[in-house]
C-alpha cells in the first residue's frame, strides 16, 4: 500500500519528468518530412526527454516558419532563392533525393526525354500516342507553388520564365495541381491517363517510375550522377535562437547513424 509520502514523491517525480521533456517543432517540405519523421521516431526512442513534432506543409512554408520563429527547424527540398537567403539562418544538407516521373502501372511508355516532358507540361503534347503510348489524352499532375519538388522540377526541365526579375512557373494553367507526394501517387495509381512527379524515395509498387533520357531513376544512378533530376533535402535553423535540443537532433541526422537510416530509406547520404 502506498504511503502518503511515497505517493507525493511519485507525483513530484512525474511532474519533473513532464517538465524535463521538450518539444522540437520541424516544419516544411512534404518530401523531406517522410524521412525526417522516421529519423524523429528513432531519435525519440533514444532521447526520452525530447519530443519531435514534424509537419509537412511545403518548403516555402518551412523557410518562412523559421524566419518568423514559428518553428525550431525548417525543411526544404530545394535550394533557397536569393530573396530567401538570410545571414541569421543556417542551412544544413541532410540528404540528396531524385525526382521521378511516374505513370499508371499499365502505361506502356517507359522513357521520356527532357524535350517531351517540357512539351507535356507546357500543353504542347497532349496525347500519349505522341510519345509512343496509347491513344489516350494525357492528364498532367503537378505540385502546388510552395512545393520544393515543383520548384526543383521546373527549374531543371525549363518550365519557368522571368517576369520583372522574378522566376515564375510557366506550365500549362490547365495542369492539375495537388498538395503532396501522396496525392500525386494516389491520382496516378488510379488514372491510366496521368503523369506526375514524386520524390524518388516515395516511389512504390502502386505506380510506375519512368526512365528520363534513357536513365532509370534508381539510387545507384542518382549517386553516380547518371540520373540528373535531383535536389537536396535541407534543414534550417536560426543560429542564435536554435534550442539545444533542436541542434542535437540536427547533429543526429547528419551523424553516421542518421545517415545510415537515410540510405536505408532510399535517399543519398551526404557522407558519400
Amino acid at each position: 500500500m502506498l504511503t502518503r509520502a511515497t505517493l507525493c514523491a511519485l507525483i513530484a517525480s512525474w511532474t519533473l519528468s513532464v517538465q524535463a521533456s521538450e518539444t522540437v517543432t520541424i516544419t516544411g517540405s512534404t518530401s523531406a518530412s517522410h524521412i525526417v519523421e522516421v529519423l524523429a521516431e528513432t531519435y525519440s526512442t533514444e532521447h526520452k526527454d525530447t519530443q519531435i513534432d514534424v509537419q509537412g506543409i511545403g518548403s516555402s512554408a518551412g523557410i518562412t516558419a523559421v524566419k518568423r520563429n514559428v518553428a525550431d527547424l525548417g525543411m526544404s527540398s530545394r535550394y533557397l532563392k536569393p530573396e530567401e537567403i538570410n545571414p541569421d539562418i543556417i542551412t544544413v544538407t541532410i540528404a540528396h533525393d531524385g525526382i521521378a516521373l511516374v505513370v499508371h502501372k499499365d502505361n506502356p511508355v517507359s522513357n521520356l526525354t527532357r524535350n517531351q516532358v517540357e512539351k507535356i507540361y507546357h500543353g504542347e503534347i497532349t496525347n500519349w500516342k505522341e510519345v509512343g503510348g496509347p491513344d489516350l489524352k494525357i492528364a498532367v499532375v503537378s505540385r502546388e507553388n510552395a512545393s520544393g519538388s515543383r520548384f526543383s522540377f521546373e527549374e531543371f526541365i525549363g518550365l519557368t520564365q522571368q517576369i520583372e526579375g522574378q522566376t515564375v512557373s510557366d506550365i500549362n494553367p490547365q495542369v492539375l495541381v495537388v498538395n503532396t507526394n501522396g496525392t500525386v501517387k494516389s491520382l496516378v495509381s488510379r488514372n491510366k491517363h496521368a503523369v506526375g512527379y514524386v520524390s524518388l524515395g516515395s516511389v512504390d509498387d502502386s505506380i510506375k517510375a519512368l526512365d528520363f533520357e534513357g536513365v532509370s531513376p534508381t539510387l545507384e544512378n542518382l549517386e553516380s550522377g547518371k540520373y540528373q533530376i535531383s535536389r537536396p533535402f535541407l534543414m534550417l535553423y536560426k543560429e542564435r535562437k536554435v534550442k539545444k535540443s533542436a541542434k542535437q537532433f540536427v547533429d543526429y541526422v547528419t551523424s553516421q547513424q542518421g545517415q545510415r537510416l537515410i540510405e536505408e530509406r532510399g535517399y543519398v547520404s551526404v557522407l558519400n
